[in-house]
């Protein structure tokens, strides 16, 4: 069960899964991701079940989680040991990062304790393939309400290698009380002008607030800038994997950044912001993830007196653009190579996406539900908080996040966000992306 506290307590987790995470905060291991006691099952005819023979033979199925994941785990734990009598799924959740994660599973592999499944951040799959041995899996395998759409964000060249299992896209949140004040109309925030005269009414007409906040640490800076820049087909990484930071469409919205940042210190890390929105009220807008809305709405909720009425809005596209949000979050990747290990790991795998274990999850951390029968189970969720149905329109236009292959290649999305961050402090962003451009050519060779 998780504990719905106030904003500043449920920000530490929400935000720990938003981008990819390689490089994320450290999470409150009492904060869980399901709202409430969820049951896992496969009982679709088009889910996978393994073998009787492999039902048999196995007696032991090892995933690694992050800590927030614990709980979902131990649901697929218990409909896979009541499933299987005589079976032990032993569940490692240390880790606080996807990085931590690969970490943790090449450790014992060292030690010789295989890995059967796993949670992997999208930036991070090439990794699993090349370096983990992540088994190719095939989309039929799962139950026939998962919705398809998903699968493009978990593969790597043609071939599905991670199911995704929570996705999320950047937002902007706003202090609707403080844009009336200022006479702003939400709906001006839809591109990168309408939300720079927004920030300009903002400040004329309430000193003190700062107008906008876009944190760039846990790479949100690459985040923002690869999701406005894509929504005029111009996204950071091109077609062929290949850096691209220097097309007219990156340079204009690392110019937006840059205004941005000219309002005032742009928070470090997504939790600072979410803090000196929600709590300290210094600004008005804050940069976040989707899955921070419902702990934030709940947060508001329970602080009664002070409360404000909280508006949510995609990140802004660049004048003439098109929605297509960068995709965050992670998939179950399987490992097992034996094959009675791979059947019963997927298995657990399908568990692990049952519609009532997705839905639990959405409810907590509104991440885009994965399922389409969790999705209608849903319902009165979005009708308690409709800030959150528009976003679920836009499964068909998400973009895959960017994974840098080379040696070095991890490094990219830190790098990229610590330049936007020069950006927003008032380097030149032209010259600052010309240089990110040459550093990220060297990192992926």
């Amino acid at each position: 069960m998780v504990r719905l506290l106030t904003l500043a307590a449920v920000v530490f987790m929400a935000t720990a899964c938003g981008v990819g995470g390689s490089s994320g905060p450290s999470v409150n291991s009492s904060l869980r991701p399901t709202a409430r006691p969820a049951t896992a099952a496969v009982d679709d005819v088009n889910g996978a079940r393994a073998s009787t023979q492999c039902a048999t033979k196995v007696k032991t199925l090892r995933m690694t989680v992050s800590g927030p994941l614990n709980d979902t785990a131990k649901s697929g734990k218990a409909y896979m040991e009541k499933a299987h009598p005589g079976l032990t799924v032993e569940i490692t959740s240390t880790a606080t990062t996807y990085t931590q994660i690969v970490q943790q599973i090449s450790a014992d592999a060292s030690a010789g304790r295989t890995t059967d499944l796993a949670v992997a951040g999208f930036d991070l799959l090439p990794t699993f393939v090349q370096q983990l041995d992540a088994q190719e899996l095939a989309p039929r395998l799962l139950r026939a309400s998962y919705d398809q759409r998903f699968t493009t964000l978990g593969k790597v060249g043609k071939q599905l290698y991670a199911v995704p299992q929570q996705v999320s896209v950047p937002v902007l949140l706003y202090n609707s009380d403080m844009l009336a004040k200022a006479g702003v109309d939400p709906k001006s925030l839809a591109d990168t002008a309408g939300v720079i005269a927004a920030a300009d009414k903002i400040k004329s007409a309430l000193p003190g607030v700062q107008p906008i906040d876009l944190p760039t640490g846990d790479q949100f800076g690459q985040w923002f800038l690869n999701t406005i820049a894509g929504s005029k087909g111009a996204n950071i990484q091109n077609a062929e994997g290949r850096p691209n930071f220097t097309t007219d469409a990156a340079r204009a919205a690392a110019g937006f950044l840059a205004k941005v940042g000219s309002y005032g210190p742009q928070s470090k890390t997504p939790t600072d912001a979410l803090v000196r929105f929600g709590l300290s009220k210094q600004t008005a807008i804050a940069g976040a993830s989707i899955n921070s809305v419902v702990p934030g709405l709940r947060g508001l909720e329970q602080q009664g007196k002070g409360a404000f009425p909280l508006g949510v809005a995609p990140i802004p596209v660049l004048p003439g653009g098109t929605q297509h949000p960068v995709a965050g979050g992670n998939g179950l990747v399987v490992l097992a190579t034996d094959r009675c290990q791979n059947e019963m790991a997927t298995e657990l795998m399908v568990s692990l996406l049952a519609p009532d274990v997705v839905a639990a999850g959405v409810e907590a951390l509104s991440y885009l539900p994965v399922d389409i029968e969790a999705a209608n189970r849903l319902v009165p969720l979005y009708q308690q908080f409709p800030q959150l149905v528009p976003f679920n329109a836009t499964v068909d236009s998400l973009v895959r996040a960017p994974y840098w292959t080379g040696t070095r290649g991890g490094e990219v999305p830190a790098f990229a966000s610590d330049e936007v961050q020069k950006i927003m402090m008032g380097a030149d962003p032209a010259a600052t992306l010309t240089e990110l451009q040459s550093q990220a050519e060297n990192l992926t060779q």
